[in-house]
């Protein structure tokens, strides 16, 4: 068999002898291979690091119309800009017009990175407020565009149908027995409610010393809740459970006594599910959004370190452990 020999820079020679025999081991080729296979492994790596979704590059990938920064702007958001900036289909814009959309975009991605530099979502007002609605969104997009089943409404209407029937009304009459008259005030109460009972006018009551509490509202016909607005929570508790005609005990109040009289009064009336659909809909799916905004904040407030000023922190707590 032939010897080959090679000489190297230190003067050395090394032997050669089977060297592209792949049945025997020789150490300058696997040297050689190993050095071959590192230059190109380190090729590969180093086209796909600066390939790869989010690094720099100077290739715009397809689905992408430019990159600013690195950050990318979309095809699909650029052809639904151009149609609606221009009112028509986006094969009917003409070049000029797409440049200009194109050029409109990045500017605005421009000063978007520049806000973002400036921290703006953290300290400007009104930008705080759009990241808000803009996070919010996000959280209840799954819940905003599901449509719920008949069964699912049907089921949200039974739970809640005293929502959904018609606002009551009533016309009321509230006369006072003042509490100066001291203990004949319980007297002159009775005799009050014995002549209402008995058919006495507004006129006659007066003359007994009886004043009627009239209102500063025109109508006297009022819905149920503007009524307790007007007179209370304990008067309209008792006035709303009465029938028209009739005459009640005397209330106590530290102004006096009240005798309230119901001259009409039109209850409440249950509307069908079929008449409430639309407003079941939209009340069910502001309740699902509540939910899941609620629960996306105690998520988010169990990852956050929140701290509280001392003269805030006692009362902070407390309403958070009222809230469910």
């Amino acid at each position: 068999m032939s010897m080959v020999h090679a000489a190297s820079d230190d003067g050395k020679t090394y032997r050669m002898e089977g060297f592209w025999d792949p049945r025997r081991i020789h150490p300058l080729r696997s040297m050689i291979l190993f050095a071959l296979g590192t230059i190109i492994g380190i090729a590969i790596a180093g086209y796909g690091l600066f390939t790869a979704e989010g690094t720099v590059t100077h290739r715009v990938p397809p689905e992408n119309l430019a990159l600013v920064n690195n950050r990318p702007i979309l095809r699909t958001d650029f052809i639904a800009q151009t149609e609606t900036e221009f009112g028509m289909p986006f094969g009917e814009t003409s070049r000029e017009q797409r440049l200009k959309v194109l050029d409109e975009m990045i500017r605005e991605e421009l000063f978007v990175q520049r806000g973002l530099e400036l921290d703006f979502p953290g300290t400007d007002p009104d930008t705080r407020t759009a990241l808000v609605a803009a996070v919010l969104q996000q959280v209840v997009a799954e819940v905003t565009t599901r449509t719920p089943s008949e069964d699912e409404l049907r089921k949200f209407f039974a739970a809640n149908e005293a929502a959904y029937a018609s606002e009551g009304t009533m016309v009321l009459r509230n006369f006072l027995v003042s509490a100066g008259k001291g203990p004949a005030a319980t007297e002159l109460a009775q005799r009050a409610l014995a002549a209402l009972r008995a058919g006495a006018t507004p006129e006659e009551l007066r003359s007994m010393g009886v004043e009627e509490v009239v209102p500063e509202h025109a109508s006297p016909e009022q819905f149920y809740f503007a009524e307790k607005v007007h007179i209370g929570a304990t008067l309209f508790d008792r006035a709303v459970t009465m029938d028209s005609g009739e005459v009640g005990e005397p209330i106590a109040l530290p102004d006096g006594l009240h005798i309230l009289q119901m001259v009409k009064n039109t209850h409440p009336t249950p509307s069908s599910f079929e008449r409430a659909r639309s407003q079941v809909l939209s009340n069910f799916v502001t309740e699902a959004r509540k939910r899941v905004e609620d629960a996306d904040l105690r998520y988010l407030r169990g990852k956050a370190d929140i701290l509280i000023a001392e003269d805030y922190a006692a009362d902070y707590e407390a309403t958070e452990a009222d809230k469910p």
